[in-house]
């Protein structure tokens, strides 16, 4: 069964294929392999960051709907 892919789990992914990579031992073909799965785990990561703050774009808004709502009847 695999396990479901989380944005720290790509991101150790990600930091081991970049080690691998930096490393210089690695084949041509290797290297190639290890970045076009880095290039997958990195938009991975984008994503995942985007729909965070989305959320917490979401959360703020109706944090300030209800600061507003309290400062009309505040009045």
């Amino acid at each position: 069964m695999e396990e479901k892919l989380t944005f720290e789990k790509a991101n150790e992914k990600l930091e081991i294929l970049v080690n691998k990579m930096e490393s210089g031992d690695l084949s041509l073909d290797e290297s190639m392999k290890c970045y076009e799965e880095a290039f997958k785990l990195l938009g991975y990561c984008y994503k995942q960051l985007e729909v965070c703050k989305g959320q917490i774009t979401d959360i703020n808004k109706r944090i300030d709907d209800i600061k507003n709502k309290e400062d009309i009847f505040n009045e």
